[in-house]
């Protein structure tokens, strides 16, 4: 493997994004049925739609970890994630996930959520349970994933 794979392998935005993609696609899957989509008529019409929520999920993770980035003026705070900081990065993506949300369900109703809707929002508690679980999990893998190249062992 070339050294320039490597250096994008162990980036700590590629393993928050793999991570992310991959535990929210099963996060999806499980919530999909209390989402009106999941009356699509085909499967490939439901696959569309959680991939597309999913990578949606993936990119949100990116933009929070930057914005911690930005604060701690550092790329490398998940190599070194403090309660404060993973509290932080947890809190930026239930915020942006709420707003987005709260937009897609009341504003633009590109889907409903027939049960489970937090009251005023609109919006699933099962997307707010998502954005307080999911994260610190994504957090840990990834920072469990990136000591495994050599040159970021502690």
């Amino acid at each position: 493997m070339s050294k320039r794979s490597i250096k994008i392998l162990a980036a700590p935005e590629t393993n928050l994004f793999l991570f992310a993609f991959l535990l929210n696609f099963v996060y999806e899957v499980w919530q999909a049925p209390y989402y009106e989509f999941y009356g699509s008529p085909s499967l490939a019409d439901k696959i569309n739609d959680l991939t597309h929520c999913t990578f949606g999920d993936g990119v949100i993770i990116l933009l929070s970890s930057w914005i911690v980035s930005a604060l701690v003026r550092s790329r490398d705070w998940v190599l070194y994630p403090t309660w404060k900081l993973t509290f932080l990065f947890t809190s930026i993506g239930l915020l942006i996930t709420l707003v987005i949300e709260t937009y897609r369900v009341n504003v633009s109703k590109v889907y409903g959520v027939p049960v489970l809707a937090v009251p005023i929002l609109g919006m699933s508690f099962l997307a707010v349970i998502q954005w307080i679980i999911l994260p610190p999990f994504i957090l840990y893998l990834a920072y469990r994933h990136i000591l495994g190249y050599p040159k970021n062992r502690a």
